[in-house]
């Protein structure tokens, strides 16, 4: 890329950053409480942020879980309790999630099986609860609410899923039920889970002791995701550390962009609320999000003279599947695949990005038994027959001797010519590209899978990155 180019790309990633920042002039001019002084350079998203001055709930921003019918992740609480549209409202400045005891609500007649000791599931009765969730996602930042957790044996949560993960920052039971578990009502519980998984086992959890009781008054928390560790604050206080290289990249599963939630649910492992509990509010005076320049595009310089590729952008004609985020299929968004087997050697990492913060890594440190292989979603590839060409680009690390990659599009199936990557010089981004003809239209399957065959796999500790996957 010359350097005129750079510098060009390097001004509207800058202008891209002012419109952001001034996309909503209500936007309050003030940083992170963990940053008062905004060292970090922090620039607030308006897209996932929100003040709650003004009634009702801004509905191009925020989801009221089950507003007509639609339900994310088909979530409909946690029995006994189900959410309710009736209890989300803005008042006196602030968004308020309420609790209610109203046996007269017209519960779900299907058993909640979340709790697996309770193997015949539990009734969804009595208790009403709510669940908010943003419309709009985001990659890495500095996430903070400023709340009052509400005073029953009910969960006051703030979390966010998206990329087949669930980031919680916390889950605060203002005032459980069963009172030996009082040490709940000041614990700071979070916890990561995969969702790529079965039941979303959990990859990380951690419980700490806060000095003061969560329902007791407002406070601030926060959360700092970078791609190398977590850190949260209460009140602006740095309470906990974990790094990425600790937690290791098996439970380090939080690498794509995800949606806040912010609902109220009943554990009934810590006790259910009764009548005389109830009503019971959860208040949110603000949830603010910033975040830095570097997490939305970082250009690097390529071997050839085409343009730059930003994340998420193609050319005319183009199909462009990078790894920054969920790739849209019809009205749903879905992630790169990577099948259990292929995990120890394919992943989605942000060690050597050629744009955004992702790319595809191939890297093995044992003989693979076949091969492994990364798939684009179901659906994805919509071509007419005819001529097309498939671009990549690859980076080689320098101990790289991998002889190939394989592309193949399933439906209908064709293997295209494999990319040949002996000789090619390393430590810098290279273009590869292929024209080829496909015969008949995609079909409702049609997806690009990237192999890598234990033949082609070279030596051990062999490693190479793939971005800006593209076909026209």
């Amino acid at each position: 890329m010359s350097l005129n180019r750079v510098n060009f790309l390097s001004l509207v990633i800058g202008l891209a950053w002012l419109t952001i920042a001034s996309a909503d002039e209500s936007s309050p001019n003030v940083y992170p409480a963990s940053d008062p002084s905004n060292q970090g350079g922090w620039v607030l998203n308006p897209h996932v942020s929100d003040e709650f001055e003004t009634a009702p709930l801004d509905a191009d921003k925020w989801l009221i879980q089950g507003t007509d019918g639609v339900l994310k992740s088909n979530w409909i609480g946690r029995a006994p309790s189900q959410f309710s549209t009736d209890n989300v409202r803005i008042e006196d400045g602030m968004l308020k999630l309420q609790a209610r005891w109203e046996p007269d609500f017209e519960f779900s007649k299907k058993r909640d099986f979340s709790w697996k000791e309770k193997k015949e599931g539990l009734a969804y009765e009595n208790i009403t609860t709510a669940a908010v969730i943003c419309k709009n996602e985001f990659l890495y930042g500095y996430m903070e609410i400023r709340c009052k957790a509400a005073d029953a044996s009910v969960t006051s949560a703030f979390w966010a899923t998206g990329s087949k993960t669930e980031l919680d920052v916390f889950e605060f039971s203002g005032r459980p039920k069963q009172r030996h578990k009082s040490h709940l009502e000041s614990e700071l519980w979070s916890s990561i889970h995969d969702w790529s998984k079965k039941g979303g086992p959990t990859t990380w959890t951690d419980r700490l002791q806060l000095d003061f009781k969560v329902a007791e008054g407002f406070h601030v928390y926060g959360l700092d995701w970078d791609p190398e560790y977590l850190k949260f604050y209460a009140d602006g206080k740095l309470v906990r550390t974990v790094l990425r290289q600790e937690m290791g990249d098996d439970a380090w599963v939080i690498t794509g962009p995800i949606a806040i939630w912010v609902d109220s649910e009943t554990f009934p492992w810590h006790g259910i609320p009764d009548e005389e509990d109830l009503p019971v509010d959860y208040e949110i005076d603000y949830i603010r999000v910033w975040q830095k320049p570097n997490y939305q595009v970082r250009p690097r310089e390529v071997e050839s003279e085409e343009p730059a590729v930003s994340d998420h952008a193609s050319l005319p004609n183009e199909v462009s599947f990078d790894f920054e985020g969920p790739i849209r299929v019809g009205e749903q968004q879905h992630d790169w695949w990577i099948a259990e087997d292929s995990r120890p050697y394919f992943r989605i990492s942000n060690e050597q990005p050629l744009t955004g913060v992702r790319s595809l890594k191939f890297s093995h440190t044992s003989q693979l038994n076949e091969k492994a292989v990364a798939f684009a979603p179901n659906g994805c590839l919509t071509l007419p027959a005819g001529e097309h060409v498939l671009s990549l680009k690859v980076w080689l690390e320098p101990n790289c001797t991998t002889k190939r990659i394989h592309v193949i599009l399933d439906d209908p199936w064709l293997e295209l010519k494999p990319f040949d990557l002996t000789g090619l010089a390393t430590g810098k981004w290279i273009t590869l590209s292929q024209t080829f003809q496909r015969q008949g239209a995609s079909g409702s399957q049609d997806r690009p899978r990237i192999v890598v065959t234990a033949d082609d796999a070279g030596e051990e500790g062999s490693t190479l990155f793939i971005d800006a996957f593209s076909i026209r």
